[in-house]
């Protein structure tokens, strides 16, 4: 766009092609989840560069009720900590190709109360879940590392998370940065010894 000399880009949000993108199914039992909770989901994937997608063939919303006895007894192992689980990625086998299971009942109680409602803090909570879940299938079928599968699985929901923000929210760094410039010297002055 011209304007006074100037060219400015505005960004928008990617469209997905139909070949990368994964289905999503919403598989819930006697649970209601957030008014835009796929619409949530639907926005991370568009950030995703697409060739991470590849092989990823669904991703499954669901809550504990509508589960196997099998998948509702699995803990999430974390750094050797038990909890509910929010997701786990299911690798591709020869009868099932892979997909990505999103606990919607576990992840909304894990935030806050409110968190739906605010789209920078909706964004926040799941794209730490969805993107730690896409980062297993990075590190499984895309770029296997001889690492902890967990610790490479968190790298990438780091990258895929700043990489979804510093693009949806782009106009919030000027923000920010206008913010830090002016609490620094405040902060300076508490951190001083009296």
């Amino acid at each position: 766009m011209q304007y006074w000399g100037h060219t400015s880009t505005v960004a928008t949000i990617p469209e997905l092609s139909d070949s990368t993108c994964p289905t999503i199914v919403e598989s819930y039992r006697d649970f209601q989840p957030p008014m835009n909770f796929r619409e949530t989901v639907e926005t991370l994937l568009r950030y995703v560069p697409p060739k991470y997608l590849i092989g990823l063939k669904t991703i499954v919303l669901t809550n504990q009720a509508g589960l196997t006895t099998k998948k509702r007894k699995q803990r999430m192992w974390s750094r050797n900590r038990k909890g509910a689980c929010l997701g786990s990625y299911q690798h591709a086998s020869k009868s099932s190709p892979a997909a990505v299971w999103l606990y919607v009942d576990n992840i909304v109680e894990s935030g806050i109360s409110w968190w739906n409602r605010v789209p920078v803090l909706r964004h926040v909570v799941m794209s730490h879940v969805l993107h730690d879940e896409i980062g297993h299938h990075i590190h499984a079928v895309h770029r296997p590392a001889h690492e902890e599968k967990e610790d490479v699985a968190e790298d990438w929901s780091g990258r895929l998370t700043r990489g979804f923000h510093s693009r949806h929210y782009w106009y919030l760094y000027p923000l920010l940065y206008i913010l830090a410039r002016l609490t620094s010297p405040i902060f300076k002055r508490l951190r001083k010894p009296a």
